[in-house]
Parts: structure tokens; C-alpha cells; sequence
């Protein structure tokens, strides 16, 4: 993963993974995913410890209860697609939680169905992750980063490729992906 930039939220999700799960949502391409893989020793989607519900092998391995072995850090993306999965993550963590962190990524709703039952409560933290800010891009910014945030904006690929054409590109998809 190429250019991964420390995120805003880095050093609070670190400190309550020590003793909750974390549930990281926002809109889609914001970076849940690239973001929740740095917490993995080696921050691909290769890694054992990425399971995608999209995924149908993975699925399956979850449905059946099973999880990576001598994994510190577990990083489950869009579960919240499967219907009964707040009481599969209570299973997992109750079972787990002295040995494993769970990061939890998913779309802007992941708060909202969270609400709809108390079967978590007590056991994660949520997070909103916005796009990049200024300082995300560059620790001391310059002018050049300030124009290159305002006409890129902070949605990690356009922002951080700086081309025009693809930044067009990238908007005219993203309009397109609303309403389908």
C-alpha cells in the first residue's frame, strides 16, 4: 500500500483497542479500510487478519465461528451486511477480547446500526473518519499543499494522485455511485 499517511484517529484507535472494539465508519473512499489496515504487521489485504464479509470464503469461515489463528489484531470490513452480525460480534469478541482487538469497518451507517440494539453496549468505541486534512498531508504544509487540498479535495486517491483528469473522473463515478 503505497503512500499510507498517519490518520487523525491513529493514536485514539490504538488506545481503545487495548480494552474495546472499534468501529471505524465514514463515507465511501474516505480510507476505513487502508486506514484499519495499519494496525496489521504487514498493512495489505492479503493479510490473514483482513477478513471482507464480501469475500465468500471468508464469509463462510465466519459463519462457521472461525477466526485467524495468532492474530493480535482483527480487522473485520463490511460485516454489518450480514443481518444477525452485532450478535456474531459479541460472540467474537466476549470469546476473544483478552487476546485479540477487532476493528470494525464499514459504510457512514455503521453508527446508526449499531443503535439498533444494545447487544454491543460496553464493548466499542466508534469513530468517523473524514478525509484528509491539511496536516494529514504534510506535517509542516506548505501553500503548495494548502491549493493542491482545496482543488483536489481530501478523499485520499484523487487527492494524493494531484491529476486533474483522474480528480474529474473520480467525481463524475462518485455522483454516479449515489444514485445506484
Amino acid at each position: 500500500m503505497e503512500n499510507i499517511h498517519k490518520r487523525y484517529l491513529k493514536n485514539p484507535v490504538s488506545e481503545d483497542l487495548k480494552d474495546r472494539m472499534v468501529f471505524v465508519g465514514g463515507p465511501r473512499q474516505v480510507g476505513k479500510t487502508t486506514f484499519a489496515l495499519t494496525f496489521l504487521s504487514e498493512p495489505t489485504e492479503k493479510h490473514p487478519a483482513y477478513l471482507n464479509w464480501d469475500h465468500i470464503p471468508t464469509r463462510s469461515s465466519l459463519l462457521k465461528g472461525e477466526l485467524p489463528a495468532r492474530q493480535k489484531c482483527i480487522v473485520l470490513d463490511e460485516i454489518h451486511k450480514f443481518a444477525r452480525w452485532r450478535n456474531l460480534l459479541k460472540g467474537f469478541y466476549d470469546t476473544n477480547k483478552s487476546e485479540v482487538s477487532f476493528i470494525i469497518t464499514g459504510s457512514a451507517r455503521l453508527d446508526y446500526y449499531s443503535k439498533g440494539g444494545d447487544s454491543l453496549q460496553g464493548r466499542y468505541h466508534y469513530y468517523r473518519l473524514h478525509p484528509f486534512s491539511l496536516t494529514e498531508l504534510n506535517k509542516e504544509p506548505t501553500m503548495d499543499d494548502f491549493r493542491s487540498l482545496l482543488r483536489f479535495g481530501g478523499f485520499p486517491e484523487p487527492c494524493l494522485r494531484g491529476k486533474e483528469r483522474f480528480w474529474r473522473r473520480w467525481q463524475r463515478e462518485r455522483s454516479q455511485w449515489g444514485r445506484s
